[in-house]
């Protein structure tokens, strides 16, 4: 399993900021690595589902993300599940001064043959989260 953990602290109150990372619609928007995401069923509770198209060393992988955890306001929890990797992301946040500190933690598993890849994808998902939760940043940091 490939783990990445990064914390944020963004301008936008917490209430703009949990609305805008719980649609999941919005990854598109912020992470360069998501090449679209749209939901395809539920109303942003437990159980709404997104299809998602992830960009990944050259290729376009498809996903399914469905909503497993929901606090109104505080902390979402996805499961990814694609054809050749498995992501669990859980997004926490709370409030830091006048604005949200955001805790980003995913694990991304491969499927198959593919595990034995796991081990040298630190450095990658480390990347890849790096610039997904600095475009994060920028969004959230832009007046509303």
């Amino acid at each position: 399993m490939a783990r990445f953990r990064e914390v944020i602290d963004v301008a936008a109150a917490p209430d703009r900021s949990f609305a805008y990372v719980s649609d999941f619609t919005t990854a598109a928007e912020w992470d360069p690595g998501i090449v679209s995401s749209r939901r395809v069923s539920g109303e942003g509770g437990v159980g709404t589902t997104y299809e998602v198209e992830a960009e990944f060393r050259g290729r376009t992988l498809p996903f399914t993300y469905v909503v497993t955890e929901l606090d109104p306001g505080s902390r979402i929890v996805l499961h990814g599940d694609g054809a050749k990797a498995i992501s669990d992301d859980v997004i926490e946040l709370e409030p830091a001064g006048a604005g949200t500190r955001i805790t980003y933690v995913a694990d991304l598993r491969l499927k198959g043959v593919l595990r034995v890849a796991e081990p040298f994808l630190g450095g990658t998902i480390r990347t890849m989260g790096a610039k997904a939760l600095a475009g994060l940043k920028t969004a959230l940091d832009r007046p509303a």
